[in-house]
């Protein structure tokens, strides 16, 4: 969420930076399970906006830069084949 491409977008659209995210995947059609324990964010989780192609397409290339992570805390106890952020 630190990303400079995602606050960019984030304040294009004056929205977090996990709305951002969060709807990036539901445009894409992935589901998208948050996690808060914090009642504003469960709320903000419930969020989500239109992305424009172009922004999609900007995010989408977040991934071809390397910078894509899957954060999955705490560990399950399998592996999914793919290094966790926090592993690095």
């Amino acid at each position: 969420m630190s990303d400079d491409v995602i606050q960019d977008i984030a304040t294009k659209h004056d929205v977090s930076p996990a709305t951002i995210l969060v709807s990036y995947h539901v445009n894409k059609g992935t589901a998208v399970l948050p996690k808060s324990v914090s009642q504003k964010r469960i709320s903000d989780n419930r969020r989500v906006i239109m992305l424009s192609e172009e922004d999609l397409s900007v995010l989408d290339n977040l991934a071809a830069k390397g910078k894509a992570r899957r954060i999955n805390t705490p560990l399950f106890g399998w592996d999914l084949g793919f290094d966790d952020w926090y592993s690095q």
